[in-house]
């Protein structure tokens, strides 16, 4: 099994960051698509990114600020049971650690190179989302 990772620096605290994932406002502000739901244990997270890509992600722990894990219970193909941790951690320059691992794929799955693309380029937007208030 693979797991994909990303990470990134942003110009924001642990706090702005872990919000701009658990805030249905701020998710919406960089995230590709329709948002809805909750992220709250037990919920679950819809995301649309367009008509026939649906994603649901059910919350399974969260600690303010530092981390967030979540499965897929709704997605194309082999999406379903997959798993998502986000932490946060503080950096010297000031800076937050945003880390994403995305756990639970087939070495050979042709989703892969493209999901690996779209977590690196969501992590981009979060960033100018938090930084600049762009997305």
């Amino acid at each position: 099994m693979t797991t994909l990772r990303h990470a990134i620096k942003v110009g924001a605290s642990r706090d702005a960051a872990y919000h701009a994932f658990t805030d249905l406002a701020g998710l919406a502000s960089w995230q590709l698509g329709r948002v809805q739901g909750e992220v709250r244990v037990g919920k679950t997270l819809t995301i649309d990114r367009h008509p026939g890509l649906h994603f649901g992600w059910r919350t399974v722990e969260l600690d303010p600020g530092h981390k967030i894990v979540q499965i897929c219970v709704e997605g194309p193909d082999s999406s379903a049971g997959k798993i998502l941790t986000i932490t946060f951690s503080n950096e010297a320059d000031s800076k937050t650690l945003v880390e994403l691992r995305d756990a639970g794929w087939h070495d050979n799955d042709p989703h892969l190179p493209l999901c690996n693309t779209y977590w690196g380029e969501a992590l981009t937007r979060l960033r100018l989302y938090l930084e600049i208030g762009k997305h």
